[in-house]
């Protein structure tokens, strides 16, 4: 693994220090870094979906409707 150093307030590293026992601080803050990573990935996902959706062809409305009909209508 690689190392990430992080700069803090005096105070919150007191704090940090005074529940150090309870808190695994690498776990959170590497558990905070991968969630956000995942967030930005679906973010890019969303983006490049909708980037893809402006470029199909938009169907005339009622196409929906027209689609069905002929469909159930070839199997009689």
């Amino acid at each position: 693994m690689s190392v990430v150093s992080v700069k803090v307030p005096p105070k919150v590293k007191q704090d940090m220090q005074r529940v150090k026992d309870s808190v695994k601080w690498p776990e959170e803050i590497r558990n905070f870094i991968l969630g956000k990573l995942e967030e930005e990935r679906r973010k890019e996902n969303i983006e490049n979906a909708e980037e893809i959706l402006r470029k199909v062809r938009r169907l005339p409305k009622g196409s929906s409707v027209k689609f069905v009909r002929e469909d159930r209508d070839s199997h009689h």
